[in-house]
Protein backbone atom coordinates (compact mmCIF):
# COMPACT_ATOMS: atom_id res chain seq x y z
CA UNK A 1 0.00 0.00 0.00
CA UNK A 2 2.96 2.63 0.73
CA UNK A 3 4.71 1.77 -2.50
CA UNK A 4 1.58 2.93 -4.68
CA UNK A 5 1.06 5.57 -2.08
CA UNK A 6 4.45 6.77 -2.89
CA UNK A 7 4.20 5.92 -6.70
CA UNK A 8 1.27 8.55 -6.53
CA UNK A 9 2.48 11.27 -4.98
CA UNK A 10 5.48 10.86 -7.35
CA UNK A 11 3.07 11.58 -9.64
CA UNK A 12 1.99 14.93 -8.03
CA UNK A 13 -1.32 13.48 -6.04
CA UNK A 14 -1.93 13.83 -2.73
CA UNK A 15 -3.87 11.59 -0.29
CA UNK A 16 -7.63 11.80 -0.45
CA UNK A 17 -8.95 15.18 1.59
CA UNK A 18 -12.09 13.95 2.71
CA UNK A 19 -10.35 11.07 3.67
CA UNK A 20 -7.64 12.54 5.28
CA UNK A 21 -10.46 14.91 7.44
CA UNK A 22 -12.37 12.30 7.88
CA UNK A 23 -9.65 10.07 9.63
CA UNK A 24 -8.48 13.02 11.75
CA UNK A 25 -11.58 14.25 12.95
CA UNK A 26 -12.80 10.42 13.84
CA UNK A 27 -9.66 10.84 15.46
CA UNK A 28 -10.44 14.55 17.53
CA UNK A 29 -13.38 12.66 18.80
CA UNK A 30 -11.41 9.79 20.29
CA UNK A 31 -9.19 11.76 21.88
CA UNK A 32 -11.68 14.23 23.39
CA UNK A 33 -13.91 11.18 24.36
CA UNK A 34 -10.28 10.06 26.09
CA UNK A 35 -9.38 12.70 27.64
CA UNK A 36 -13.20 13.50 29.51
CA UNK A 37 -13.34 10.11 30.53
CA UNK A 38 -9.90 10.79 32.07
CA UNK A 39 -10.95 14.22 33.99
CA UNK A 40 -14.47 12.39 34.98
CA UNK A 41 -15.33 12.13 38.60
CA UNK A 42 -15.92 8.10 37.62
CA UNK A 43 -12.22 7.56 36.99
CA UNK A 44 -11.07 9.38 39.23
CA UNK A 45 -12.46 7.20 41.82
CA UNK A 46 -11.46 4.47 39.70
CA UNK A 47 -8.08 5.60 39.95
CA UNK A 48 -8.13 6.32 43.79
CA UNK A 49 -9.55 3.00 44.11
CA UNK A 50 -6.90 1.15 41.77
CA UNK A 51 -3.59 2.73 43.88
CA UNK A 52 -5.74 1.30 47.46
CA UNK A 53 -6.61 -1.62 46.48
CA UNK A 54 -3.51 -2.78 44.74
CA UNK A 55 -1.01 -1.34 47.83
CA UNK A 56 0.10 -3.05 51.06
CA UNK A 57 -2.26 -0.82 53.07
CA UNK A 58 -5.52 -2.94 51.69
CA UNK A 59 -4.12 -6.42 51.81
CA UNK A 60 -2.88 -5.50 55.46
CA UNK A 61 -6.59 -4.25 56.58
CA UNK A 62 -7.93 -7.33 55.32
CA UNK A 63 -5.38 -9.62 56.78
CA UNK A 64 -6.06 -8.01 60.18
CA UNK A 65 -9.69 -8.25 59.61
CA UNK A 66 -9.58 -12.20 58.76
CA UNK A 67 -7.00 -12.50 61.70
CA UNK A 68 -9.50 -11.22 64.07
CA UNK A 69 -11.04 -14.07 66.12
CA UNK A 70 -13.74 -14.69 69.01
CA UNK A 71 -12.15 -17.71 71.08
CA UNK A 72 -9.74 -16.87 73.23
CA UNK A 73 -10.36 -12.96 72.38
CA UNK A 74 -11.58 -10.13 74.55
CA UNK A 75 -15.23 -10.54 74.16
CA UNK A 76 -15.01 -14.94 74.74
CA UNK A 77 -12.83 -14.10 77.88
CA UNK A 78 -15.37 -11.49 79.56
CA UNK A 79 -18.45 -14.00 78.82
CA UNK A 80 -16.74 -16.60 80.51
CA UNK A 81 -15.61 -14.84 83.34
CA UNK A 82 -18.79 -13.47 83.52
CA UNK A 83 -19.95 -17.21 83.81
CA UNK A 84 -17.81 -17.61 86.16
CA UNK A 85 -18.61 -14.65 88.35
CA UNK A 86 -22.27 -16.30 88.06
CA UNK A 87 -21.54 -19.26 90.17
CA UNK A 88 -20.41 -17.16 93.22
CA UNK A 89 -22.32 -17.38 96.39
CA UNK A 90 -23.09 -13.46 96.91
CA UNK A 91 -23.96 -12.86 93.28
CA UNK A 92 -26.21 -16.35 93.43
CA UNK A 93 -28.32 -14.36 96.04
CA UNK A 94 -28.57 -11.53 94.34
CA UNK A 95 -29.82 -13.22 91.40
CA UNK A 96 -32.72 -14.72 93.89
CA UNK A 97 -33.44 -11.51 96.10
CA UNK A 98 -32.17 -8.89 93.99
CA UNK A 99 -30.52 -7.55 96.78
CA UNK A 100 -27.27 -5.91 96.22
CA UNK A 101 -23.57 -6.20 98.99
CA UNK A 102 -20.32 -4.53 98.54
CA UNK A 103 -19.10 -7.38 97.30
CA UNK A 104 -16.18 -6.94 94.72
CA UNK A 105 -17.13 -9.78 93.09
CA UNK A 106 -21.23 -8.81 92.58
CA UNK A 107 -19.94 -5.57 91.18
CA UNK A 108 -17.95 -6.67 88.48
CA UNK A 109 -20.67 -9.11 87.91
CA UNK A 110 -23.27 -6.39 87.34
CA UNK A 111 -20.77 -4.69 85.51
CA UNK A 112 -20.19 -6.95 82.81
CA UNK A 113 -24.24 -8.58 82.61
CA UNK A 114 -24.65 -4.86 81.44
CA UNK A 115 -21.53 -5.00 78.66
CA UNK A 116 -22.50 -8.63 77.87
CA UNK A 117 -26.10 -8.28 77.40
CA UNK A 118 -25.87 -5.32 74.96
CA UNK A 119 -26.67 -5.32 71.60
CA UNK A 120 -23.14 -3.81 70.90
CA UNK A 121 -21.34 -6.58 72.88
CA UNK A 122 -23.93 -9.11 70.93
CA UNK A 123 -23.34 -7.67 67.61
CA UNK A 124 -19.30 -7.70 68.31
CA UNK A 125 -19.53 -11.26 68.93
CA UNK A 126 -21.62 -12.09 66.18
CA UNK A 127 -19.33 -10.51 64.06
CA UNK A 128 -15.74 -12.12 65.67
CA UNK A 129 -18.13 -15.19 64.54
CA UNK A 130 -18.78 -14.64 61.68
CA UNK A 131 -16.12 -16.52 58.93
CA UNK A 132 -16.82 -13.72 56.32
CA UNK A 133 -16.84 -10.85 58.51
CA UNK A 134 -14.26 -9.29 55.53
CA UNK A 135 -17.19 -9.02 53.44
CA UNK A 136 -18.70 -6.01 55.32
CA UNK A 137 -15.53 -3.95 56.29
CA UNK A 138 -14.90 -0.74 54.57
CA UNK A 139 -11.57 -2.37 52.34
CA UNK A 140 -13.86 -5.26 50.96
CA UNK A 141 -16.45 -2.86 50.09
CA UNK A 142 -13.89 -0.85 48.15
CA UNK A 143 -12.88 -3.42 46.74
CA UNK A 144 -16.01 -4.43 45.69
CA UNK A 145 -17.05 -1.36 44.13
CA UNK A 146 -13.57 -1.14 42.39
CA UNK A 147 -14.39 -4.31 40.42
CA UNK A 148 -17.34 -2.59 39.54
CA UNK A 149 -15.70 0.26 38.22
CA UNK A 150 -13.75 -1.71 36.37
CA UNK A 151 -15.96 -3.53 34.34
CA UNK A 152 -18.28 -0.47 33.60
CA UNK A 153 -18.59 0.72 30.02
CA UNK A 154 -16.65 4.37 30.55
CA UNK A 155 -13.77 2.60 32.00
CA UNK A 156 -13.36 -0.06 30.02
CA UNK A 157 -13.98 2.15 26.97
CA UNK A 158 -10.66 4.30 28.40
CA UNK A 159 -8.82 1.73 28.35
CA UNK A 160 -9.41 0.42 25.15
CA UNK A 161 -9.15 4.04 23.66
CA UNK A 162 -5.84 4.04 24.98
CA UNK A 163 -4.45 0.85 23.63
CA UNK A 164 -5.42 1.16 20.58
CA UNK A 165 -3.70 5.04 20.14
CA UNK A 166 -1.44 4.86 22.79
CA UNK A 167 1.40 6.72 20.24
CA UNK A 168 -1.48 8.87 18.86
CA UNK A 169 -2.49 10.13 22.25
CA UNK A 170 0.60 10.32 23.35
CA UNK A 171 2.03 12.28 20.65
CA UNK A 172 -0.83 14.72 20.86
CA UNK A 173 -0.36 15.44 25.02
CA UNK A 174 2.77 16.12 23.36
CA UNK A 175 1.63 19.56 22.29
CA UNK A 176 -0.11 22.55 23.57
CA UNK A 177 -2.22 25.08 21.58
CA UNK A 178 -0.65 28.50 21.37
CA UNK A 179 -3.07 29.89 18.38
CA UNK A 180 -5.58 29.29 16.53
CA UNK A 181 -8.01 31.12 14.15
CA UNK A 182 -11.07 29.36 12.46
CA UNK A 183 -12.26 32.44 10.80
CA UNK A 184 -15.59 32.18 11.66
CA UNK A 185 -16.24 35.90 13.01
CA UNK A 186 -17.08 38.89 10.73
CA UNK A 187 -13.72 40.11 10.59
CA UNK A 188 -10.28 40.01 10.80
CA UNK A 189 -8.88 38.78 14.67
CA UNK A 190 -6.88 40.96 17.18
CA UNK A 191 -3.58 38.83 15.93
CA UNK A 192 -3.73 40.01 12.22
CA UNK A 193 -2.56 42.54 10.28
CA UNK A 194 -3.34 43.70 6.55
CA UNK A 195 0.14 45.47 6.16
CA UNK A 196 3.01 43.96 4.43
CA UNK A 197 5.84 43.91 7.42
CA UNK A 198 9.00 41.98 5.59
CA UNK A 199 10.90 45.09 5.17
CA UNK A 200 8.57 47.99 6.29
CA UNK A 201 10.61 48.13 9.41
CA UNK A 202 13.37 49.81 7.79
CA UNK A 203 12.10 51.12 4.34
CA UNK A 204 8.19 51.87 5.12
CA UNK A 205 7.32 50.95 2.36
CA UNK A 206 5.01 48.17 0.75
CA UNK A 207 5.69 46.20 -2.31
CA UNK A 208 6.54 43.42 -4.15
CA UNK A 209 9.01 41.20 -6.08
CA UNK A 210 10.15 42.88 -9.37
CA UNK A 211 9.36 39.16 -10.79
CA UNK A 212 5.30 39.85 -9.39
CA UNK A 213 2.30 41.14 -11.79
CA UNK A 214 0.40 42.24 -8.42
CA UNK A 215 0.28 44.99 -6.41
CA UNK A 216 -1.17 44.87 -2.65
CA UNK A 217 -4.34 45.77 -1.30
CA UNK A 218 -5.69 45.78 1.83
CA UNK A 219 -9.08 45.63 0.37
CA UNK A 220 -8.88 42.20 -0.52
CA UNK A 221 -8.17 40.73 2.70
CA UNK A 222 -11.51 39.73 3.80
CA UNK A 223 -13.76 37.23 5.87
CA UNK A 224 -16.21 35.41 4.29
CA UNK A 225 -17.75 31.34 4.49
CA UNK A 226 -15.93 31.07 7.37
CA UNK A 227 -12.73 31.69 6.17
CA UNK A 228 -9.96 34.09 5.33
CA UNK A 229 -10.23 35.17 1.61
CA UNK A 230 -7.11 36.33 0.10
CA UNK A 231 -8.32 37.50 -3.54
CA UNK A 232 -6.35 38.38 -6.55
CA UNK A 233 -8.90 41.38 -8.39
CA UNK A 234 -8.29 43.58 -11.42
CA UNK A 235 -7.19 46.80 -11.54
CA UNK A 236 -6.58 49.37 -13.98
CA UNK A 237 -3.59 50.00 -14.37
CA UNK A 238 -2.81 50.68 -10.67
CA UNK A 239 0.61 51.86 -9.49
CA UNK A 240 2.79 50.24 -7.11
CA UNK A 241 6.27 49.86 -5.57
CA UNK A 242 8.09 46.60 -6.31
CA UNK A 243 11.93 45.72 -5.74
CA UNK A 244 14.30 45.24 -8.08
CA UNK A 245 17.71 43.60 -7.24
CA UNK A 246 19.46 46.25 -9.10
CA UNK A 247 17.79 49.32 -9.17
CA UNK A 248 16.00 48.73 -5.99
CA UNK A 249 12.56 49.93 -5.44
CA UNK A 250 10.53 50.90 -9.08
CA UNK A 251 7.19 51.92 -9.28
CA UNK A 252 5.28 49.86 -12.07
CA UNK A 253 1.92 49.92 -13.21
CA UNK A 254 -0.10 46.52 -12.79
CA UNK A 255 -3.54 44.74 -13.49
CA UNK A 256 -4.14 42.97 -10.82
CA UNK A 257 -4.14 43.38 -6.96
CA UNK A 258 -4.04 40.96 -4.51
CA UNK A 259 -3.44 41.02 -0.13
CA UNK A 260 -1.05 40.15 2.59
CA UNK A 261 -2.54 39.00 6.16
CA UNK A 262 0.47 38.47 8.83
CA UNK A 263 1.25 38.73 12.75
CA UNK A 264 4.10 40.35 12.73
CA UNK A 265 4.05 41.97 16.16
CA UNK A 266 1.08 40.50 18.00
CA UNK A 267 2.44 36.51 16.98
CA UNK A 268 5.59 35.07 17.02
CA UNK A 269 6.53 31.35 17.38
CA UNK A 270 10.11 29.65 17.70
CA UNK A 271 9.35 26.10 17.15
CA UNK A 272 6.29 24.25 16.75
CA UNK A 273 3.98 22.51 15.16
CA UNK A 274 2.16 24.71 11.86
CA UNK A 275 -1.34 23.57 10.57
CA UNK A 276 -3.53 25.13 8.19
CA UNK A 277 -6.43 24.03 6.01
CA UNK A 278 -5.78 25.73 2.44
CA UNK A 279 -7.52 26.04 -0.90
CA UNK A 280 -5.94 27.02 -4.21
CA UNK A 281 -7.14 29.56 -6.71
CA UNK A 282 -7.87 28.29 -10.05
CA UNK A 283 -5.60 30.38 -12.19
CA UNK A 284 -2.37 29.60 -14.66
CA UNK A 285 0.35 31.71 -13.10
CA UNK A 286 -0.87 32.80 -9.91
CA UNK A 287 0.40 31.45 -6.75
CA UNK A 288 -0.48 31.12 -2.94
CA UNK A 289 1.91 31.46 -0.27
CA UNK A 290 1.96 30.56 3.75
CA UNK A 291 5.47 32.01 5.27
CA UNK A 292 6.97 32.25 8.59
CA UNK A 293 8.85 35.85 8.31
CA UNK A 294 10.68 38.31 10.54
CA UNK A 295 10.73 42.16 9.48
CA UNK A 296 13.68 41.63 7.58
CA UNK A 297 14.14 39.76 4.42
CA UNK A 298 15.95 37.24 5.92
CA UNK A 299 15.71 34.47 8.00
CA UNK A 300 12.25 33.03 6.41
CA UNK A 301 10.59 29.51 6.01
CA UNK A 302 8.60 28.82 3.18
CA UNK A 303 5.70 27.13 4.81
CA UNK A 304 3.70 26.33 1.47
CA UNK A 305 4.31 28.12 -1.75
CA UNK A 306 2.17 26.97 -4.85
CA UNK A 307 2.11 27.84 -8.09
CA UNK A 308 1.59 26.17 -11.75
CA UNK A 309 1.23 22.47 -9.91
CA UNK A 310 4.38 22.96 -8.18
CA UNK A 311 4.72 23.49 -4.28
CA UNK A 312 7.86 25.35 -3.39
CA UNK A 313 9.16 24.53 0.49
CA UNK A 314 12.46 25.63 2.15
CA UNK A 315 14.33 28.09 4.23
CA UNK A 316 15.55 31.28 3.40
CA UNK A 317 18.79 33.05 5.59
CA UNK A 318 21.79 34.60 5.03
CA UNK A 319 24.00 32.72 3.65
CA UNK A 320 21.22 31.29 0.74
CA UNK A 321 18.32 29.12 0.30
CA UNK A 322 17.78 26.06 1.02
CA UNK A 323 14.56 24.76 -0.89
CA UNK A 324 12.71 22.06 -2.02
CA UNK A 325 10.62 21.77 -5.31
CA UNK A 326 7.51 19.22 -5.93
CA UNK A 327 5.38 18.71 -8.32
CA UNK A 328 1.74 18.62 -6.81
CA UNK A 329 -1.60 18.26 -8.47
CA UNK A 330 -3.48 20.31 -6.08
CA UNK A 331 -7.72 20.32 -6.99
CA UNK A 332 -8.68 24.27 -6.66
CA UNK A 333 -12.37 22.70 -5.78
CA UNK A 334 -10.84 21.04 -2.66
CA UNK A 335 -8.79 21.92 0.64
CA UNK A 336 -5.83 20.42 1.75
CA UNK A 337 -4.43 20.00 5.23
CA UNK A 338 -0.47 21.25 5.82
CA UNK A 339 1.49 20.33 9.04
CA UNK A 340 4.96 21.94 9.11
CA UNK A 341 6.90 20.83 12.33
CA UNK A 342 9.80 23.09 13.08
CA UNK A 343 11.99 21.67 15.87
CA UNK A 344 15.66 23.14 16.52
CA UNK A 345 17.24 20.65 14.40
CA UNK A 346 14.84 19.76 11.85
CA UNK A 347 11.61 20.89 9.62
CA UNK A 348 9.40 18.37 8.11
CA UNK A 349 6.42 19.41 5.90
CA UNK A 350 3.46 17.00 5.26
CA UNK A 351 0.06 17.58 3.10
CA UNK A 352 -3.01 15.67 4.52
CA UNK A 353 -0.33 13.45 6.33
CA UNK A 354 2.11 12.78 3.71
CA UNK A 355 5.70 13.56 3.84
CA UNK A 356 6.74 15.88 1.11
CA UNK A 357 9.59 17.42 2.46
CA UNK A 358 12.49 17.94 5.17
CA UNK A 359 15.01 19.93 5.74
CA UNK A 360 17.99 20.53 8.44
CA UNK A 361 16.94 23.28 10.78
CA UNK A 362 19.07 26.25 10.63
CA UNK A 363 16.76 29.19 11.79
CA UNK A 364 16.40 29.87 15.42
CA UNK A 365 14.33 32.96 15.36
CA UNK A 366 10.72 33.66 16.67
CA UNK A 367 8.95 34.43 13.18
CA UNK A 368 5.71 35.59 12.20
CA UNK A 369 3.07 34.03 10.48
CA UNK A 370 2.21 35.52 6.72
CA UNK A 371 -0.13 34.66 4.27
CA UNK A 372 -0.41 35.88 0.62
CA UNK A 373 -1.16 35.24 -3.14
CA UNK A 374 -0.06 36.71 -6.24
CA UNK A 375 0.63 36.52 -9.96
CA UNK A 376 4.25 35.80 -11.69
CA UNK A 377 2.81 36.56 -15.27
CA UNK A 378 0.17 38.88 -17.01
CA UNK A 379 -3.08 37.78 -16.36
CA UNK A 380 -6.76 38.03 -18.14
CA UNK A 381 -9.24 40.26 -16.06
CA UNK A 382 -11.54 38.03 -17.38
CA UNK A 383 -10.51 35.30 -15.79
CA UNK A 384 -10.36 37.20 -11.95
CA UNK A 385 -11.46 37.56 -9.01
CA UNK A 386 -9.87 34.17 -7.97
CA UNK A 387 -9.16 33.43 -4.16
CA UNK A 388 -6.73 31.79 -1.54
CA UNK A 389 -8.69 30.50 1.03
CA UNK A 390 -7.43 29.82 4.98
CA UNK A 391 -10.19 27.80 6.49
CA UNK A 392 -8.47 27.66 9.91
CA UNK A 393 -5.05 27.95 11.30
CA UNK A 394 -3.25 26.52 14.40
CA UNK A 395 -0.02 26.57 16.01
CA UNK A 396 1.67 24.47 18.86
CA UNK A 397 4.28 24.31 21.13
CA UNK A 398 5.83 21.54 22.36
CA UNK A 399 5.16 20.75 26.05
CA UNK A 400 7.96 17.92 26.63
Amino acid sequence: MKFFSDLRLAWGYLPSSHRYEKKSRQMDDRYAQFRSIAASDVFQRYLTLDVYINSSNYRTDIKRIKSLTYKGGPEHLKLQHYKELKKYKEVKKYLKTGIESNSIALQEFIALRELVYSDTFKERVAYLKDKNRYKESPAYQQFLEYQRLKKSSTIREYFSLQKKHKAEFHERDTWRLLFADDFDSQQLGQYWSTQQEVGLGTTHVCYVQNSDYHTLDAENVDIGENRLKIALNPVEQQEGFAWDEKFGFITRDFNCSSGVVNTANLFQVRYGKIEAKLRVPKLKNAYCAFWLNTNAPTPAISLFNYCNDYLVTGIYHGNGIDQSRRRLRLNHHEFYFLEVRWSKKLITWKINGKEIARKANTVDVPLFLQLTAGTVAEVQSHLLPQYFDIDWIKVHTRTV
